[in-house]
């Protein structure tokens, strides 16, 4: 997935980087809500493609009966965009802590790495 972000971007630009695959064409000064749904639209439209390929579908994803709540409240705060020292400063736990319970949740739902857990995250 790909979104391009430039000053003043001509027909002829956005039309090159929607045919080499962007998702949206954003110009500067980049309205961060806007981009924010850019990308969740676009994680969602990719794990949905990749499915109809065979790949992995987020209705198989298992393991969130398994989270427990203190896990399912970091894993929350994570989609959120907090970081580990916000997230562990709302819920009075220490940044390691909220690095474990992270580990676990990611173990949980079987995701590779912090972009395949919000993939998860976008999808469910």
């Amino acid at each position: 997935m790909a979104v391009m972000i430039g000053d003043a971007p001509s027909t002829d630009t956005v039309v090159a980087a929607m045919k080499l695959g962007a998702v949206d064409v954003l110009a500067i000064p980049v309205d961060h809500e806007n981009l924010l749904r850019v990308v969740r639209e676009g994680l969602q439209a990719d794990v949905h493609f990749h499915a109809a390929k065979g790949g992995r579908r987020a209705v198989d994803v298992l393991g969130f009966s398994e989270l427990t709540s203190r896990e399912r409240e970091v894993l929350q705060m994570v989609a959120d965009g907090q970081s580990n020292k916000e997230t562990g400063r709302a819920l009075k736990i220490s940044p390691r802590t909220v690095e474990v319970h992270r580990a676990r949740v990611m173990a949980k739902l079987g995701a590779r790495n912090a972009a395949d857990l919000m993939r998860i995250v976008l999808t469910t």
